[in-house]
């Protein structure tokens, strides 16, 4: 009886838009303006405007099976409802997986943001990776998605404050690298394609941020909102970036900081973005696993709260013990990303839509959209 097993439901549309926000953009951000270098302004524009309404309309697909359903939490809760058992199990393999990979790569990114934030000590890599745990153990405490709604208008504004200061450097003190988009085979365009594809990812989660929303059928302007400020932002960092190196445009705005105070400015600043960011994510992670395994630490009282620190605890460690200690861990990253977010972004919410939708216009834009996200997995793979 003591078990706080049920979401919220106190979200309000707009803390929802900032949780999209704060979850979709991230470190992929400081790339778009070496990705608009390798396909071209022209063409990298148009993609960019076409993966806003793609992205919008699969977020939309997963609003249509939470207002069909709304007691399902997760893409595996929905796909056991409209599938079938073995597929639900499929569901929360693919899901949890890519939430794990990706919550191990947010460790091994905080790590360098904490090395650029510390850089006059020269520490570790696994040293950074550790403070950053020690910073992240006060906010894995957040048992819910909509307490962390103000700390994602915090994680917002760090973006565009590292934003601002590495267009500001790049506009004023301009250091192009060479190289940065070669010679434009298909490979590269592809990955460059696949860039701005995912700049909008955040779906894997929607269903969960719905059930949390005190009017789920706000859902849509949230998402709208959200989308919009991402794409205006978007939009803003690849044409100054274009404006000021051209084809010779770095693949990392964070490349044209100097070594001074610029350089832990915005070590600093994202780390705070980071710290958000995984707690977003291993929320929902350990959530599940304590339904699954020890549902008494969602309970009230401090037992309760002591299970949910070991639980997430663990978690983490075992997140950072991966990222720093697994071979090749960055291409296993790279290719469970291109395996498993085509699936959560627009394969699983295709085949959902396809499965439940009545209107036949929808099951065919809906099958499209998972053809789309067949191509995107396989091209992602080779360019791996």
């Amino acid at each position: 009886d003591n078990l706080d097993i049920k979401p919220s439901n106190v979200q309000t549309w707009t803390a929802t838009s900032a949780l999209i926000i704060a979850e979709v953009v991230g470190t992929g951000v400081l790339a778009l303006g070496g990705q608009m270098a390798t396909v071209g302004l022209v063409f990298g524009l148009i993609v960019l405007l076409a993966c806003y309404p793609l992205n919008l309309f699969t977020a939309l697909l997963l609003w249509q099976v939470h207002e069909r359903l709304p007691h399902v939490v997760t893409l595996g809760d929905a796909l056991t409802v409209l599938v079938g058992p073995r597929t639900g199990m499929y569901g929360y393999f693919v899901l949890y997986t890519y939430i794990f990979m990706t919550m191990a790569n947010y460790m091994i990114v905080l790590g360098d943001a904490v090395q650029s934030c510390l850089y006059v000590f020269n520490i570790s890599r696994l040293t950074a990776c550790l403070i950053g745990a020690l910073l992240l153990l006060p906010l894995n405490q957040f048992r819910t998605l909509s307490g962390l709604s103000v700390l994602s208008v915090v994680s917002f504004a760090t973006v565009l404050a590292t934003l601002m200061l590495c267009l500001w450097t790049l506009l004023t003190a301009p250091v192009c690298l060479h190289g940065s988009a070669s010679d434009g085979g298909y490979m590269q365009y592809s990955s460059a394609i696949s860039g701005f594809v995912f700049a909008f990812a955040g779906q894997h989660i929607m269903l969960e941020m719905q059930v949390e929303m005190r009017e789920s059928s706000e859902f849509p302007k949230a998402v709208c909102l959200a989308f919009s400020v991402l794409f205006a932002v978007y939009t803003m960092v690849s044409l100054l970036a274009f404006r000021a190196c051209a084809e010779n445009t770095p693949g990392n705005l964070l490349l044209v900081l100097p070594a001074d105070w610029r350089k832990s400015t915005s070590g600093a600043l994202m780390v705070v973005h980071l710290l958000v960011t995984y707690t977003i994510s291993q929320q929902v992670l350990n959530r599940a696993i304590c339904l699954y395994f020890m549902p008494s630490a969602l309970g009230t009282g401090a037992n309760a709260r002591v299970k949910w620190l070991g639980c997430t605890t663990t978690c983490m460690l075992a997140c950072c013990l991966v990222a720093n200690l697994v071979p090749l861990f960055q291409d296993l990253v790279n290719l469970t990303g291109a395996l498993l977010s085509t699936q959560c972004v627009f394969i699983l919410p295709g085949v959902l839509s396809v499965v439940s939708n009545e209107k036949r216009w929808l099951r065919i834009c809906s099958a499209g959209i998972i053809i789309i996200g067949f191509y995107l997995a396989v091209s992602g793979t080779f360019v791996i």
